[in-house]
């Protein structure tokens, strides 16, 4: 990511920009969807700067990350713009990945017939292209699966796995080895889940794959626990753990707590399971199968009830058996739709039966030949009812509790930076005022009462007027730093460009060059005090500790995203080995958390570069 920044720094050809744009926006779709949106966005602006130069491929991305946020709607939209797009260039490869993409869109919204189509249609696309199809496969089965048509679903995961031999891509061969472990174990067939289990953990070892080793460790601490290796189910569980915080996705830390809690009271150690479950944020976990209902709720409640905790045991024993309730009025409705699918195909077999025996008896031969034409498209008819008829009702997913908690924290924390930076505001303020109007005027008192002596000659007089001359400056001077007053009356970028101007009139061994790009910027005064405050910090970084002779600073504003880059020539630091960051940093990372921004920084002997990304829709009002 570093690398691509730098080289968009380099470039100016819109073509590079927005391939270097596109892959960025890809990049951080593994970690951060505003600022995938954020790159997809420019490499989106620079592309139709450029005859619409891979169009197509940025609609796809475009139309991922509204997926990703639960944006169906405006994900289909996307892909749309991005299917128009191709039909000015075909592209088989992108149009089969588009059809794939547009069918996932569909996976809870009860329109299983959608799914099956745009999935289907990107099958028969790509029929000839093996890497294609180990995706598509694995769609497909994903389909089957979510529908509880489990051997379909199996049979579509073997045929992803020869698809993915065949064209070497391992980590979707992954993929379809763990969902396949899965299955064997739901049906407690764990001899037949070791071999796929050890083929993931074959691929893990070769490549990096952070998501597929969580679910790896996680698989094999449940079926080592239910083979009762305990000690080996403990260093699996501890392992998935460890990949999970590496992902720093909340649920997956939670998947890791919850069997660890499973295998302690397998173990008997009712205390230790009760303080995992109690201590790990479990409540929050959004139940999703049998499996996590037994260890989330049935297991808890027993433990509950032998340390004597008999209400909460009661508790989540009533969780428990009403979440068993909804599964079992869905698999019965399942059922009954089944049941409704068999008998409808069986009558409609009879109605043609009838009608071919008595069109057989009563016509001519070519009437013959008709009647079997009637059966023929009969049995198309059959076909496509059965497809159609695979539409179930899906169970509609809750709000995740644990983004709730998440947003709660995160609110008390930029109320208490708030607090703390106004308070500092103020005291600045206050200061500022005190040195302005007291420690000023009581030097401006002094050189008065000295002036009136003057008619004596006195050199030392002379001296000591001159004195207080120089301190008033230097309170003066003290006093707009701390207060500068063109912040309060200008602009941010005005009150920069002046305190730049300004220390370079007073240091001429120093050279500060200010920038301004882009749009106009209107921003909460609050946040325009804590941005000025930053480049402050840093520039005082520069000039004190990095001693530095030249330092660049920019704002820049495009998109509704503001970026401050300051750059010095100083000896830089190492940011990995800093044993305790000073007040200055403290008080730049406080402010950076504030605003809810991002902060890119490389240091070396050749200088320091902050580059501090905001979004304006995450700043606080006045």
């Amino acid at each position: 990511m570093d690398s691509l920044k730098l080289e968009l720094k380099k470039t100016k050809v819109d073509t590079v920009l927005t391939n270097l744009y596109l892959t960025l926006s890809a990049e951080a779709m593994d970690y951060e969807f505003d600022k995938a949106k954020f790159y997809a966005d420019s490499a989106l602006f620079y592309s139709l700067k450029s005859d619409n130069y891979q169009l197509a491929e940025i609609y796809n991305n475009l139309g991922l990350i509204e997926s990703e946020n639960g944006n169906q709607e405006f994900a289909r939209s996307y892909y749309d713009k991005a299917l128009t797009a191709l039909d000015i260039s075909d592209n088989k490869t992108v149009r089969g990945i588009l059809y794939g993409n547009y069918s996932r869109t569909y996976e809870n919204s009860n329109n299983i017939e959608k799914e099956l189509e745009y999935s289907l249609k990107a099958i028969e696309l790509n029929k000839d292209d093996d890497y294609e199809l180990c995706f598509l496969y694995y769609n497909h089965s994903v389909i089957y699966e979510n529908a509880g048509f489990f051997e379909e679903a199996k049979y579509y995961l073997e045929l992803t796995r020869e698809m993915a031999n065949r064209s070497k891509e391992i980590r979707v061969e992954s993929y379809a080895s763990m969902n396949l472990a899965f299955h064997a174990m739901r049906e407690k067939k764990y001899k037949e889940a070791e071999p796929y289990l050890e083929r993931v953990e074959e691929i893990c070892n070769k490549i990096d794959l952070p998501e597929v080793s969580h679910y790896l460790y996680l698989t094999l601490g449940r079926l080592q626990t239910e083979l009762k290796n305990y000690e080996e189910a403990e260093v699996s569980i501890t392992k998935s753990k460890d990949y999970a915080i590496r992902r720093k996705l909340e649920r997956t830390i939670i998947e890791s707590d919850l069997l660890m809690g499973n295998l302690e009271y397998e173990r008997g150690n009712f205390n230790k399971a009760a303080h995992i479950y109690n201590t790990k944020n479990i409540d929050s976990f959004e139940v999703k199968s049998l499996w996590y209902a037994d260890m989330a709720y049935r297991k808890r409640s027993l433990i509950e009830g032998k340390l004597g905790n008999y209400k909460r045991s009661n508790e989540l024993l009533n969780t428990y058996v009403t979440y068993i309730d909804s599964v079992y009025k869905s698999e019965n409705k399942m059922l009954l739709t089944n049941a409704d699918r068999k008998y409808q195909t069986e009558k409609k077999d009879k109605e043609i039966a009838t009608q071919q025996l008595e069109l057989k008896e009563k016509e001519s031969e070519i009437q013959k030949k008709k009647a079997q034409n009637n059966y023929m498209l009969g049995g198309i008819i059959f076909l496509v009812v059965s497809t159609i008829l695979l539409v179930f009702l899906l169970k509609q997913r809750q709000k995740r509790k644990n983004q709730e908690i998440l947003t709660l924290k995160r609110e008390f924390q930029i109320k208490t930076l708030e607090s703390l930076i106004e308070g500092e505001e103020k005291e600045r303020l206050r200061i500022a005022k005190e040195l302005h109007d007291g420690v000023n005027g009581d030097l401006s008192a002094i050189k008065y009462k000295l002036s009136s002596l003057l008619e004596m000659n006195n050199k030392v007089i002379k001296e000591a007027i001159t004195m207080i001359d120089d301190s008033c400056k230097q309170v003066r001077a003290i006093s707009h730093n701390l207060v500068p007053p063109t912040l309060e009356k200008f602009s941010l970028v005005e009150a920069t460009e002046a305190y730049c101007n300004n220390l370079n009139s007073l240091n001429s061994n120093l050279e500060i060059t200010f920038q301004q790009l882009g749009e106009v910027i209107n921003i909460p005064k609050q946040a325009e005090v804590n941005i000025f405050r930053i480049i402050q910090e840093l520039i005082t970084n520069g000039v004190k500790h990095a001693k530095a002779s030249n330092i660049n600073v920019q704002i820049s504003h495009r998109n509704n995203m503001i970026q401050v880059t300051v750059e010095d020539d100083g000896t830089g630091f190492d940011k990995n080995n800093i044993e305790s960051p000073g007040i200055g940093l403290s008080n730049v990372q406080s402010r950076v958390d504030y605003l809810q921004a991002d902060v890119d920084l490389i240091s070396n002997n050749k200088g320091t570069s902050y580059a501090i990304d905001i979004d304006k829709d995450k700043l606080n009002g006045d």
